[in-house]
């Protein structure tokens, strides 16, 4: 903008600068076709660098225009490392400042909690935590996510800690094992401590001593550094504040008070990765998953057991952080094309059908994520596309293949017709029952018919079909 003032002075007030008499007369000499162009070469540029002023304040303003909040409510779990990093690309998308975790949890998976600390770390935004609402606690995984926080406050009434590592279902652990758990974890709850200019001794005791504190307490011995009454005064109390940013880098927190607080709000991709990830119910999933595809084994045929222990498997990977969301979401729409195509030639009685719509709806939803490109997808669309897909599929192959079907059907049947093979059993119980047995033909088991009593080991021949049971005479 001082460029663009030194610009305009000689054109808009010519008279606030003296000139000479030989200046004047000089002036008096210059050619009016060159002075024109001139003074139209210094409104262009005056132009040219108005715009730059103007563009480089929207771009400052761009790049601080909101606080974006993520609430953490709930365990810990691969749904909530989703939800936090669906959050940091809508904050980048949107140019917000700072990052406000809103911290509710009872704890979770330290695997997931090393995964969020780790992205906390990386930020390029710095990271506010809040423990709140009042009553609501920072439990286990909860409380070292808070260390790893650039700035870390809390509202009154709540409580922060008890960060020792337990088994996921609560079994003992083994005192070397524990041992083992215990020390990494204070070494790891320590370091974040260190980097943030917290207490160390703070973030030893929770992990090694299972130490639970209030707001007020917590904020006496060092692992907090703001108490607060809400959200708004949290974010005027860290006006001010220098933090580390990665690199080493100091950035002085500015206007966070002043700025609109946006919110990520849960959607049905949230919803449903919730209900899987839950560790109790993904452990049972997966061992429902193995059970299913062990019974389609040893049973050819099934089919449904083969169909659910397909879908489970993929999404108990994913609730184990195996397979990655988007990934899973891709398998399972694969997976699900397959089974409406299979439909059409392998006779399920709408087992694959059902199979690959539900697949494909489920990978639907694990697919897309709003926060990619900020558009929101309806769940009846994420529902309905796939069930449509399938009902047309199913109706094609219904149409197109059900006539081949039968008329390979009534092949076989002409194929029976003449083979010669011998009994296997005969049922028990004499009269009509001793003409009644079974046998083998081209690796599959007949039940077979005769007008005559048979015995093990004769030898009959196919003389035709009725359903499922084969009409016989002795060879």
């Amino acid at each position: 903008m001082f460029g663009l003032a030194k610009l305009l002075t000689p054109i808009s007030n010519p008279a606030s600068h003296p000139t000479s008499h030989s200046e004047l007369h000089s002036e008096s000499h210059v050619n009016p076709a060159f002075g024109s162009w001139l003074s139209g070469r210094r409104l262009w540029a005056a132009l040219v660098w108005f715009s730059l002023g103007l563009a480089a304040m929207g771009q400052s303003l761009a790049h601080a225009n909101c606080v974006y909040e993520i609430p953490v409510h709930g365990a810990i779990t691969a749904a909530t490392l989703d939800f936090i990093e669906r959050g940091e690309r809508q904050a980048e998308m949107k140019g917000c400042e700072a990052l406000l975790l809103e911290i509710n949890t009872p704890g979770g998976s330290l695997e997931t909690t090393r995964r969020i600390v780790e992205r906390i770390l990386a930020s390029s935004r710095p990271v506010l935590c809040l423990v709140a609402p009042a009553g609501g606690h920072a439990g286990s995984a909860g409380a070292l996510i808070l260390q790893a926080c650039h700035v870390a406050g809390a509202v009154r009434a709540t409580n922060l800690g008890a960060a020792t590592p337990i088994l996921g279902n609560g079994q003992a652990l083994s005192d070397d094992l524990r041992k083992k758990m215990v020390e990494d974890t204070r070494s790891f709850s320590a370091g974040l401590a260190k980097l943030r200019g917290r207490s160390v001794e703070f973030a030893e005791k929770i992990v090694t001593e299972a130490q639970s504190l209030d707001a007020e307490a917590a904020l006496r011995a060092g692992g907090l550094d703001l108490v607060v009454v809400g959200r708004e005064e949290f974010l005027h109390r860290a006006e001010g504040r220098s933090v580390m940013m990665p690199g080493e880098q100091k950035l002085v927190l500015k206007n966070l008070a002043v700025l609109p607080v946006e919110r990520l709000q849960q959607d049905l991709r949230e919803k449903v990765l919730s209900l899987f990830a839950d560790p109790e119910l993904a452990y049972l999933l997966f061992l429902a998953a193995l059970g299913l595809l062990y019974f389609e084994i040893t049973h050819p045929g099934a089919t449904v057991p083969g169909v659910a222990g397909a879908v489970l498997l993929i999404i108990s990977l994913v609730a184990f952080h195996k397979l990655d969301v988007v990934w899973g979401g891709v398998g399972l729409i694969g997976l699900g094309v397959g089974f409406l195509i299979a439909e059409a030639f392998i006779p399920s009685f709408g087992a694959l059908g059902v199979g690959g719509i539900v697949a494909i709806g489920i990978g639907s939803v694990f697919l897309f994520d709003p926060a990619s490109g900020g558009l929101q997808l309806s769940p009846w669309l994420s529902l309905g596309v796939p069930a449509v897909f399938g009902i047309t599929l199913l109706a094609f192959g219904y149409f197109v293949f059900a006539p081949l079907r039968r008329r390979g059907a009534s092949l076989a049947e002409d194929d029976f017709v003449g083979a010669i093979a011998s009994i296997d059993e005969v049922k028990v119980g004499g009269g009509l029952a001793s003409r009644q047995g079974s046998v083998t033909i081209r690796g599959e088991i007949w039940q077979v018919e005769c007008d005559e009593v048979l015995s093990v080991g004769e030898s009959v021949k196919v003389i035709g079909r009725e359903g499922l049971k084969l009409k016989v005479k002795k060879a």
